[in-house]
């Protein structure tokens, strides 16, 4: 059984540190039976990352995209669909959580408002969002359990392209008062032909360390790294064409 203690351990161990800010994609079935469940492992990487360090998620609620819907995105409420660790985690005292209807991102830490205060209601994964702040504040990765495919960071470097996959989100906003439904541009959801694909290049460079956290294999690097290393792959890979998907 995991406990606090036995997961502050293996974060160590795989190179978490304090004083950083990490990104976590998570699983809890994979990290196995846990003493105290999802809050338990976010007490750990905050112990770990102390006073100092930020611990930032992904709180996407794709179910506000439904038109036939009627909920209004709410930071404090609305949950999220990213899994038992995100969805305690957006609740979790002193988190703070971004504003859009579908691809908010929480932090909780010392630089958490300043990853959330801004984010772009068109390609919300590219400039003007967190994940452009996690890049310029040379954050870290954690794929606890999970895959590249999970890796949000890798739609923000391909939004920085000119041949980007794109499509049309709508989703519900207030307005002057009013509930008004909108569509923007948004990054396309084919994370899997590529992001495997980057991800696997990226480790084969030496560039991730890599461990276990309870049962999960887990894979930590710098989220920087992976993005400067990912545009260059997208730039070359997505040829003219290429660029929308639904």
């Amino acid at each position: 059984m995991n406990t606090a203690a036995s997961l502050a351990a293996d974060f160590v161990a795989l190179g978490v540190r304090p004083d950083t800010i990490v990104m976590v994609h998570s699983s809890l079935s994979r990290v196995g039976w846990t003493e105290g469940g999802p809050i338990t492992v976010i007490q750990a990487l905050r112990e770990v990352l102390g006073p100092g360090g930020t611990l930032v998620m992904p709180a996407e609620s794709p179910q506000l995209g439904d038109p036939a819907g009627t909920d209004i995105f709410d930071p404090l409420t609305t949950p999220t669909t990213m899994g038992a660790i995100p969805e305690a985690f957006r609740s979790y005292p002193g988190t703070r959580r971004s504003s859009h209807p579908l691809v908010s991102v929480c932090a909780n830490g010392a630089r958490a408002e300043e990853i959330t205060a801004q984010h772009a209601l068109e390609i919300c994964e590219g400039r003007g969002t967190p994940f452009e702040k996690l890049y310029e504040l040379d954050a870290w990765t954690l794929l606890l359990g999970v895959g590249f495919n999970r890796c949000t960071s890798l739609h923000y470097a391909e939004s920085l392209v000119p041949n980007r996959r794109t499509m049309i989100s709508g989703f519900p906003i207030v307005e002057n008062g009013v509930r008004v439904w909108v569509e923007k541009l948004s990054m396309g959801t084919d994370n899997g032909t590529h992001f495997p694909i980057v991800g696997q290049h990226f480790a084969d460079l030496g560039q991730v360390r890599s461990g276990k956290i309870g049962n999960a294999d887990a894979l930590l690097f710098s989220t920087r790294s992976l993005v400067d290393f990912a545009e260059e792959y997208f730039l070359t890979s997505l040829e003219s064409g290429a660029g929308n998907c639904c």
